[in-house]
């Protein structure tokens, strides 16, 4: 079949779990990616057997490493208005393109277009999360509103959670090598994923910490998989993919939430409840990070108990998922394919 997956451009986490998707799915299935200009490039020397089709995205502003709603507002006021436009125009593309379903991360003018086009599409995303929690306030209500916008109408949705999800973490082919074969080890160093918008309260909170040597991502110079499976904990923002790798290797994570990101703050109070790490907000990184890497081994514990018993531990999903991710996209492309079997039967019937 020919496969269509499409990628928000907000964020690497979109992409990471389209990527171990992709690496699936080629072999058995065409793929197609529908994808912002700005990962063009990478996904096309990737999978060079894949097409892109750039399609335009919906994208955050922040003030600092706050979420600034009017600024986002107006900076896709525009998309917003062309909507139906857009997805009139990819559901063209679709239809000369041969496409049999559509796989969306998050995207919203894929699954327009794909119902304009009478294609199948599944939603496989993190953020939808936000539609199973009933949080009062308006930072939790504007969250499953934009939830509701940005998922559309699929014909079936897959949540990928490490809490109350369908499906754990999905990994890309380069971790799960990594996670299988070497091995995992805990080093004497701190893996941490640095982003300007908080970076100089960061190198802050890691000098305090003393004895730990900090490996900062992202670096092209260095090995991110390598650094993974050998550190002794994770610091990064609190956007799933980076919370779900980390505890997919064993690992306690520490992350700062952007403030006003529900999503990003849901994530960070369940990976608190779990007890397998912590979170602080930008400005209590400095005197929370410390304490963090102080017991360590406690979260450590708590994160090898689940490990040798993940039953006795309903609703949390922290091991690598990534083969029954492909198993459930495989699941609906099967459904997909029957039904477009027997539609071509009913019009054989009818024709004769």
């Amino acid at each position: 079949m020919k496969v269509a997956i499409a990628i928000n451009g907000e964020g690497r986490g979109h992409l990471a779990r389209a990527w171990a998707i992709a690496e699936g799915l080629i072999g058995r299935h065409s793929v197609l990616f529908l994808a912002p200009a700005h990962l063009r490039g990478e996904l096309a020397l990737a999978f060079p057997s894949a097409g892109v089709d750039v399609i335009p995205y919906l994208a955050f502003e922040q003030r600092g490493f706050r979420l600034d709603y009017p600024r986002t507002v107006a900076r896709n006021a525009v998309l917003v208005a062309r909507m139906a436009i857009e997805a009139r125009r990819l559901a063209v593309s679709l239809r000369d393109s041969g496409v049999d379903a559509v796989l969306s991360d998050f995207e919203p003018i894929s699954v327009r277009a794909a119902r304009i086009a009478g294609v199948p599409s599944l939603q496989l995303n993190h953020p939808g999360i936000v539609t199973r929690v009933r949080d009062p306030g308006f930072e939790a209500f504007a969250a499953r509103a934009v939830a509701g916008y940005m998922t559309g109408k699929p014909d079936r949705t897959v949540i990928c959670s490490f809490f109350s999800g369908d499906v754990g973490p999905i990994l890309r082919s380069e971790l799960r090598e990594r996670l299988r074969g070497p091995g995992v080890t805990r080093g004497e160093y701190v893996v941490a994923y640095r982003k300007e918008s908080y970076g100089a309260e960061l190198d802050a909170a890691l000098a305090r910490t003393g004895a730990w040597r900090v490996r900062r991502f992202p670096n092209p110079d260095d090995d991110y998989p390598a650094a993974l499976s050998g550190c002794a904990a994770v610091v990064a923002p609190a956007g799933h993919q980076s919370i779900s790798e980390a505890l997919a290797f064993g690992k306690p994570a520490f992350v700062v939430p952007v403030e006003g990101q529900y999503e990003q703050t849901l994530n960070a109070r369940m990976l608190r409840a779990s007890g397998f790490g912590d979170y602080a907000s930008a400005s209590e990184l400095a005197s929370r990070l410390p304490s963090f890497l102080e017991s360590l081994d406690g979260y450590v514990s708590a994160i090898d108990a689940y490990r040798a018993n993940p039953a006795a531990y309903p609703g949390w999903r922290c091991l690598d998922e990534t083969d029954r991710a492909v198993s459930l996209v495989d699941s609906f492309l099967r459904g997909v394919g029957a039904s477009a079997i027997d539609f071509a039967l009913d019009r054989a019937k009818e024709a004769v």
